[in-house]
């Protein structure tokens, strides 16, 4: 890589697709509007974006966005329900290269049970998976990043509360089991800190195997009700456990730091899910912080 991290932001700051009762639907473009009144350079593909490119194309350049990426759930421990998803994820690989965009993000379908318990995944493994089930991502995601690369686009996975690559020791397993010339992170600063880790040191040892960065910020007193009180992650997305920058336990010049010093140049795309204010406010705020704060 080489020059500066872009700096965009994503549709669930504004649209939760997990929450979708959570706040009325802004409608596209002007969700484009917001996001470039916040100071925004892209977005990732939203759920109510049009899918023909010539649109799309055009919208985009008329508020000098680009499109960073699109996101994708994916049954990566189920092979059947997997292949029945590849025809879907070929259209958005098309649609993707067509637009000059060239990262999916992926990650492994949540499921009830890791959803309950997201913030609390006990340490002695009992409820992640077997050593089986690991290859079996690893081999469901290099079957997607081989289908990604044949169009010009690169794979980053995202660590993700609620799913089986959660906690730090999840996310070390998955690396020592990933081929970096396979795919590499799409690391999520707040959903790490909300498994439990701390993410200025998963980026200071580990910056060579992110190429992506969703950067959100997380609440510690809202983390702490949540485990205490045993909410599940989606309650906790209702109670604001996401933070705006700057706000939260997640040392984001630390983490931008430890990116610049290895030469990072991705998109760095901010993410809430949630947000206290309306969207476009606490987004327009994570953006001045790091332009304040971190010089991006």
């Amino acid at each position: 890589m080489s020059g500066r991290p872009r700096v965009g932001t994503a549709p669930i700051n504004w649209n939760n697709d997990d929450l979708k009762d959570w706040a009325p639907e802004v409608p596209f473009p002007r969700i484009l509007d917001e996001m470039a009144a916040a100071g925004y350079e892209g977005t990732e593909l939203g759920g109510n974006y049009p899918t023909e490119p010539a649109v799309l194309r055009l919208e985009l350049e008329r508020r000098g966005l680009a499109l960073s990426g699109a996101y994708r759930w994916l049954s990566l421990l189920d092979p059947a329900a997997l292949d029945a998803e590849l025809v879907s994820l070929d259209h958005l690989l098309d649609l993707l290269a067509v637009l000059g965009s060239r990262d999916l993000i992926v990650a492994c379908r949540m499921d009830a049970r890791r959803i309950s318990i997201a913030g609390r995944v006990p340490s002695d493994g009992s409820a992640g998976l077997g050593d089986a089930e690991w290859r079996a991502l690893v081999e469901s995601l290099g079957l997607i990043a081989r289908l990604a690369f044949s169009k010009g686009i690169r794979t980053h996975y995202h660590n993700h509360a609620g799913s089986y690559v959660e906690t730090p020791a999840e996310v070390e397993r998955f690396l020592s089991l990933l081929d970096p010339a396979v795919a590499d992170l799409c690391f999520d600063a707040g959903h790490y800190a909300f498994g439990g880790g701390d993410p200025a040191d998963f980026v200071a040892r580990h910056a060579s195997r992110i190429g992506y960065v969703h950067l959100k910020d997380v609440d510690p007193a809202v983390l702490a009700r949540a485990r205490a009180e045993g909410l599940g992650f989606l309650d906790a997305l209702r109670v604001y456990v996401f933070c705006e920058l700057g706000e939260g336990i997640a040392d984001v010049p630390s983490i931008v730091g430890a990116l610049l010093d290895n030469d990072y140049s991705g998109w760095i795309v901010v993410e809430q899910d949630t947000s206290r204010r309306p969207s476009t406010e606490s987004a327009r705020a994570s953006r001045e912080y790091l332009r304040e704060r971190c010089g991006l």
